[in-house]
C-alpha cells in the first residue's frame, strides 16, 4: 500500500493513500455476499450468489458503492497504523483521486500542539487591594438609606421626597420620517435629589415643588458629552405628571438599627461586617483582573496550534450554551436567530473569535497542568460534592447529590478542581511565589482540564465519512 503525506496548516495532515488492487478485489467480494445475503436471488441460497451474478443484477457502481464504506474504513485505519500518527478527533474523507489504481485521499487532524516557552519566568505583580475608610462610609450610608421609612404625604414635594411619576418625551426637532419619542413611561418612582437625573440631568429644579396631579413640561437640550452621539446638541420636551409624594425619613445610626439589620451585635459589630465583605470583594476582583492579565501575557507569549475541528467542537460548545440560556426564557435558538435577522451561518460567524479564544486558553491551561504535573484526588471530589450540596441543607437532594457522585459528574468536578488549580499555580508563579519542582505528569491529563477528548486511532478509523464517494468518483472521471 502507497501513502504519501501532505502537511496542512492548522494541524492537519493530508492523506493520499493507494488501494493494492488484490484488496480492492477482496472488498468487492465482500460487499457482493452482504448484498446477496440482504436480497433475494433466484435460484440461489441467501449469500450464495456468485460474484458475477451480483454484478450484474446490481451494477458495479452499486457494489462499489457497498465496498467503499468499509474499504476506505480499513485504508484509513491501516495508514494512520504505518504513518504513526496521533489523530484528535475523525478524520475526514475527502475524495477518490483515481479509479484505476483506486486512490483515496483523506485529512487527519492532529492533537494540538502547545508551547509556553518559559512560563516560569512570568512575572505580573499581584496588587493587595486596600479599603478606604471612604468606601467603607460609602457603603454605610447606602445601607442606612435602605432603611428609609417611606410615606405618601398630602403637599409638595421637598428635598428627600420621592415623587411617583409619568413621564413623556420627545425631540423638538425630529427629522423627516425619524421617530421623535425618547421616552413614556408610567408609575417610575425618583428621589428629589440635586444630583437626580431621571428623565434627564437637571431634573431636581422641576421635581422640586411638584404636588399630586400636577403636571409641568419643560424643554432640555443635551451636551455635546452626551453618551448617545446622535441626541448630542438636540433639544427635547419632557412632560412630566405627578401622581404621588412620599416622604422618606432615614433613621440615625445606632445599635438598635444596626441589630434590626442582621445578627449583628452593635453598629461597631456591623462596621466591622462590612468592611470584612468590602475586602473580600475587593480581594475577589484583583485575584479575576489579575488572573486575566497573567492569562494575557502566557497567550501572547505562546505558541498554539489546534486542528479546525477543536475550533468548531467550541462553537458547538457556545451554541449549546446559548440554547441553554435561551431556554430559560422560553425562546428557541430558532427563534432568537428570527428576533435578530441572523442565520444559523452569521451566528456561527459571530461567535468564532470567541471560541477560538476559548480553545486557545483552554489549551494553554491544560499544558500548564500537564507540565506541573498537577492532579486530583477522589477525596478532593468527595469534599467539592458535600461543598455544592451545603446549601440545600442536611438531607439535601438524593437525585443531585446522585447526579454529582455518577462517573460523569465526578469527572466533570475533577475538571473543575483541575482547571482551578492550574490557575491558582499560574497566579503563584507571575507573584513570584516560590513553587514546588515540576512533578511527573499525571492522570487526568491537561487535555482532560479543558475538555478536549482526543479520540484514539481506532475510533477516528471507524468514523471516516466516505458518504460522498461515488459523487466524487463521478467528478473524477
Amino acid at each position: 500500500m502507497k501513502i504519501d503525506t501532505k502537511e496542512l496548516e492548522d494541524r492537519q495532515i493530508e492523506l493520499t493513500v493507494e488501494v493494492p488492487d488484490d484488496q480492492l478485489q477482496r472488498a468487492l467480494r465482500a460487499a457482493a455476499r452482504r448484498m446477496s445475503k440482504e436480497t433475494k436471488i433466484s435460484g440461489f441460497r441467501p449469500g450464495k450468489a456468485p460474484y458475477e451474478v451480483i454484478l450484474s443484477k446490481f451494477g458495479e457502481e452499486t457494489v462499489f458503492e457497498e465496498a467503499l464504506d468499509e474499504l476506505g474504513q480499513e485504508m484509513y485505519r491501516t495508514s494512520l497504523e504505518e504513518t504513526e500518527l496521533e489523530p484528535y478527533a475523525p478524520g475526514i474523507f475527502n475524495d477518490i483521486v483515481s479509479r484505476e489504481p483506486l486512490t483515496l485521499r483523506f485529512t487527519v487532524p492532529l492533537i494540538p500542539e502547545i508551547d509556553l516557552g518559559d512560563y516560569r519566568s512570568l512575572r505580573i505583580p499581584y496588587e493587595e487591594p486596600v479599603v478606604s475608610d471612604e468606601a467603607l462610609e460609602e457603603a454605610m450610608e447606602d445601607l442606612r438609606q435602605r432603611q428609609a421609612l417611606i410615606e405618601p404625604v398630602e403637599r409638595a414635594a421637598a428635598q428627600g421626597d420621592v415623587v411617583i411619576l409619568d413621564a413623556r418625551g420627545a425631540l423638538a426637532d425630529p427629522a423627516e420620517g425619524e421617530d421623535a419619542r425618547l421616552l413614556d413611561t408610567k408609575g417610575v418612582s425618583v428621589l428629589v435629589e440635586e444630583d437626580s437625573d431621571f428623565p434627564v440631568a437637571g431634573v431636581y429644579e422641576h421635581l422640586l415643588g411638584m404636588e399630586p396631579g400636577v403636571e409641568i413640561s419643560f424643554e432640555h437640550t443635551f451636551q455635546d458629552e452626551y453618551p448617545a452621539e446622535d441626541l448630542r446638541g438636540r433639544t427635547s420636551r419632557f412632560d412630566l405628571t405627578c401622581l404621588e409624594v412620599k416622604s422618606r425619613l432615614v433613621p440615625d445610626w445606632s445599635d438598635d438599627l444596626a441589630q434590626n439589620m442582621g445578627e449583628f451585635e452593635s453598629l461597631l459589630d456591623l462596621r466591622v461586617k462590612v468592611r470584612e465583605s468590602l475586602q473580600a470583594q475587593a480581594e475577589h476582583n484583583a485575584t479575576q483582573t489579575h488572573s486575566e492579565q497573567v492569562m494575557q501575557a502566557l497567550v501572547e507569549q505562546a505558541t498554539v496550534s489546534f486542528p479546525p475541528a477543536a475550533l468548531e467542537e467550541e462553537l458547538e460548545r457556545l451554541l449549546r450554551e446559548l440554547s441553554l440560556r435561551l431556554q430559560g426564557q422560553n425562546l428557541t435558538l430558532q427563534d432568537y436567530l428570527k428576533v435578530e435577522g441572523k442565520t444559523l451561518e452569521d451566528l456561527r460567524t459571530e461567535l468564532t473569535p470567541d471560541a477560538r479564544e476559548r480553545v486557545t486558553r483552554g489549551l494553554i491551561l491544560g499544558e500548564v497542568v500537564e507540565l506541573e504535573g498537577l492532579d486530583v484526588e477522589e477525596t478532593e471530589i468527595d469534599a467539592e460534592i458535600e461543598h455544592l450540596m451545603e446549601p440545600l441543607g442536611r438531607e439535601g437532594s438524593p437525585e443531585l447529590r446522585k447526579a454529582f457522585d455518577s462517573p460523569a459528574g465526578r469527572r466533570r468536578i475533577a475538571i473543575d478542581l483541575l482547571t482551578d488549580k492550574g490557575i491558582k499555580r499560574l497566579l503563584a508563579i507571575a507573584r513570584g511565589d516560590t513553587i514546588p519542582e515540576k512533578e511527573t505528569v499525571a492522570e487526568p491529563s491537561g487535555e482532560d482540564a479543558v475538555e478536549q477528548t482526543i479520540t484514539d486511532e481506532t475510533e477516528a478509523a471507524e468514523l471516516v465519512n466516505t458518504e460522498d464517494a461515488v459523487e466524487d468518483l463521478k467528478e473524477t472521471e
